[in-house]
Parts: C-alpha cells; structure tokens; sequence
C-alpha cells in the first residue's frame, strides 16, 4: 500500500517541479547578473509558489478564478525576473546614474518576498475570510429584461471618457466621482456583456458594442500615454474567460507580454515629447501612430544590432518596470539603522481614504505615504516631490513599519481579505454583477507596487458607487443576507 502511494506521489512531484525547474534554468542560463545559489532558490521558490497553486486550482475542479496563483506569479514578476535581467541599481535624485544595492540586501529582499507571498497563502487556506461571506450574494441580481441600461452605462461612459472631461467639473469633492464614471463604471458594462459574450447569449448589438468600448479604450488609452489602461483590458477578458471557461487563454497571455514589450521602449519618448515638452496637442491616432513608430524604429534596431547590446537596452525599461527587487533591497539597506520603524504610521492614509471627497475635500492624498518614502529613503528631493510618485508595495511598506514581523503580517491579512473577496465577488455563487465587479477590481489587485492606502484604500467606495451606478438594473430581493460567522465551541469545564 505505501509502495503503491510512493509511485503516485512521484509523478506529482515530477509535475510539481519540472516546470520551475525549466523557467528557472533558463533564467541562469540567460542571465546578465551574477546571481549566487541563494538567491536561485529564493526566486525558484517564489516560481514553486506560484505553480503549486495553479496546479491546486486545477486539482479542485477550477471552482474560482486562481486568484492566489495570479498574485503569486507578480511577486515572481517583479521579484524573481529582476535577478536575472534587471538593472540592480536605484535611480535618485542624488545618484541620477544609479546606486547599486548591497548583495546581502537583495537576498533579504528575495528571502522577505518569498515568506510574504508564503504568509499570503496562508491567510487564504485558513478559510477565516469565507466566514465573512453573506450566505446569499444573488441578493443583488442583474434583471434579463434590463440589460439596456447597462449597453447605455457602457456607451455614456465611453463617451464621456473619450471626450477628456475635467474631472474637477463637479469641484474637488466630485472628482473622484467623475474618475469612477469614466474608468470603472463602464468597464463594469463591458465586462457584464464580455460575459455573456462568453456564455453565447451576446446580441448583435452586444458584439458591435465590445468591439467598439475595446477600440475605444485603445486609442484612448495609448494616445494619452498609459500603457496599462489597455493591458488592464486585456487582464479583465483573460480573467473573464477563465471564470467561464475554467481554462488559460494562453493567447492572452502571449498577448499582454507582447503588446506591452513592443510598447513599453518608446513610452519615454512619448512622454518626453507630449508631456514634458508641452509640444501642442495633436489628434489621438497621431499621438498613437507617434508612439507606435518610434517602438517599432528601437526595436529594428535592437534587432540589427549584432552585439546584442540594444536588445538587452529594449528590454531593460519593461524588466525595470516590473521590478521592486532593488527599492525592496534598499529598505532593508537603511531601515531601522538609517530610518526607523515607522510603527504603522503610513497606514493612517487609509482610513482617510474611506471618507468620500465630498464630505472632506481637502483630506490628505493617498500619495502623502508614497512621498514620505521617497524623501525617507533619499529617492526624491522633497521640492521634486510633485513631478514624481514611486511606490514600494504593500510587502516593503510592511517592512517600514515593523520590520519582518509586519512585513508577514500584512501579508497574511492581505490573504484573509482576499479569500473574503474571492468567496464574494469571484465564487459560482456570486452572481453575474458581482462576478463581474470582481473580475473589473482584480488588476488593482495585481498592481501589487502600490502601498496599502492606494491598493486597498478606495474598494469600498468604489464598491458601493458602482453598485448604486447600476441599480436600475438589478433586482434587489427584500430579505437581505446575513454574515457567515465563526462557530465558536466552548468545552466544559
């Protein structure tokens, strides 16, 4: 019986390992950084984390979308690809040409992301999160014979987005309103009609209207110098198909990696040009036909170039982008010795982000936390502070305020929250809506740079104003859900 057990374990095991085996040996073999045995492991851990629960999902019949498995894969992103490829340098105001961490600090930082994303998976397994979760989340259900509100949320949207509306025209304490109106309402729309898009039941009118909110927000997006408002996009869709579908769109995936390394080596050009220069403005497509063809000119001459010296130059911004490694490493370089423990200090923006703009419109921004940490940590000048903003993450924000011991504890918070919020918006109980207001919040959530009053901070406003957005199309029912809550046992005494 154990010999039997033994032989189908092997196989498992073999399954478990094969592929972070394979990615990471390719990493050594590409490398352009001396990277010591410690640090591979580190980062073939994180690669481990992120196979193991992906493979888990599979196993359990695909009941939600992986979430775990997608955050674990951006910590790898941004902590394990910089290791190899990235520039272990940080740039400040005072090193313009970079400073380079300590050896010592980036295996720390690997060490602190491997246990971080560790205490993640945790905190979603203790299942304390799905406790929390109503027992009838379709007390709010979409009405089938209302689903012209929603082509005309999408459309006005769309519309109002396009059209580059002030978002001060209802005053401060109306802009965050306005900013809801054009980004997250009518993604919500489109991915209502993606879905049912998926399911086969799309119209006609449905498809034209995907197409168009999709083209839209390309042109939109790209002529404005933001390269993720398209990807974001594409996440939503990927994560829309694999809700319906319970497998990976590979071609998505392709798809996002391709669209934003093509892109992504000329988006300082066009920044530079139509953002720091003040050239005049011109139309969308020309601004997008700009920014297409200075990519496509770096990119003709990485590749000519026979030394291969530009192409490592054309990967380095994306690589760089997608990279907390040396930020994370240079905290662990100067807390508490040169900075102390801040004791949760930063955390005090978040609960002020839960009081509405309108109710208190000159509350401090979110982006106070972001500056104390530039001008802490010697990144920014303090009168350079309002060209720039730089994030280090909900992992390393924990590190500046408690050491390791905050680091992992947020980070196992974080799991309980988001077990709570797969179990709610993202489970095959949840309902069309609120399947689809999940799926439109998961890339703020695997934008995992931003510090916890940004990445946590605005859900429930916006939540609720999305929900009070789409109310005439929905269905409340009268008797309203109540809270799963912890049994607890007494033993006698």
């Amino acid at each position: 019986m154990n010999r039997n057990r033994s032989v189908r374990a092997f196989p498992r095991l073999a399954l478990l390992i094969s592929l972070p085996v394979a990615v990471m040996s390719f990493l050594w073999l590409a490398r352009a950084n001396e990277v010591t045995a410690v640090q591979w492991v580190l980062a073939f851990g994180l690669m481990f984390l992120t196979w193991w629960a992906y493979l888990d999902w599979r196993e359990r019949g695909r009941p939600e979308l992986p979430m775990f498995a997608m955050i674990s894969f951006m910590y790898f992103l941004y902590y394990g690809i910089p290791l190899f490829w990235g520039d272990l340098m940080i740039t400040t105001d005072f090193a313009p040409r970079g400073q380079e961490v300590s050896g010592e600090g980036v295996t720390e930082a690997l060490a602190l992301a491997f246990a971080g994303v560790a205490c993640l998976g945790l905190g979603t397994k203790m299942g304390l999160g799905r406790r929390l979760t109503p027992r009838n989340l379709e007390f709010v259900a979409l009405k089938r014979g209302r689903m012209s509100y929603v082509r005309f949320v999408l459309v006005a949207g769309s519309l109002l987005g396009f059209s580059d509306p002030s978002t001060f025209i209802l005053g401060a304490g109306g802009r965050q309103a306005i900013n809801l109106l054009i980004t997250l309402v009518p993604l919500l729309a489109f991915a209502i009609l993606f879905r049912m898009y998926l399911k086969g039941e799309a119209t006609r009118v449905d498809k034209i209207l995907i197409v168009a909110f999709l083209a839209s927000r390309f042109v939109a997006g790209m002529s404005s110098g933001w390269l993720g408002v398209f990807t974001s996009l594409i996440i939503i869709c990927a994560a829309l198909y694999i809700a319906e579908k319970k497998r990976i769109p590979r071609l998505a995936i392709v798809l996002v990696v391709l669209f934003t390394l093509f892109f992504q080596v000329g988006k300082e050009e066009f920044r530079k040009t139509y953002w720091t220069t003040g050239q005049q403005p011109t139309g969308r497509l020309e601004r997008l036909q700009f920014w297409t063809d200075t990519s496509l000119a770096k990119w003709n001459e990485a590749i000519d170039d026979p030394s291969g010296e530009t192409f490592r130059e054309a990967l380095s911004p994306s690589v760089n982008r997608l990279s907390l490694l040396t930020q994370t490493a240079n905290v662990i370089d100067q807390t508490p010795e040169v900075v102390p423990y801040q004791y949760g200090e930063l955390y005090s923006y978040m609960f002020i982000t839960l009081i509405p703009r309108f109710v208190w419109p000159d509350k401090p921004s979110v982006n106070d936390a972001n500056q104390f940490y530039q001008v802490a940590y010697g990144l920014t000048r303090e009168e350079n502070l309002e060209g720039v903003s730089i994030a280090v993450g909900v992992l390393t924000e924990g590190f500046i305020s408690f050491g390791w011991i905050g680091a992992l504890g947020i980070m196992f918070l974080l799991g309980i929250f988001f077990d709570f919020f797969q179990s709610t918006f993202l489970s095959k109980n949840s309902g069309q809506l609120l399947i689809s207001l999940g799926v439109v919040l998961l890339p703020q959530f695997l934008t995992i740079e931003s510090q916890l009053a940004a990445y946590l901070g605005g859900i429930v406003q916006q939540v609720i104003f999305t929900l009070i957005i789409m109310l005439p199309a929905m269905s409340l029912r009268r008797r309203m859900p109540r809270m799963r809550l912890p049994k607890w046992r007494y033993a006698p005494e």
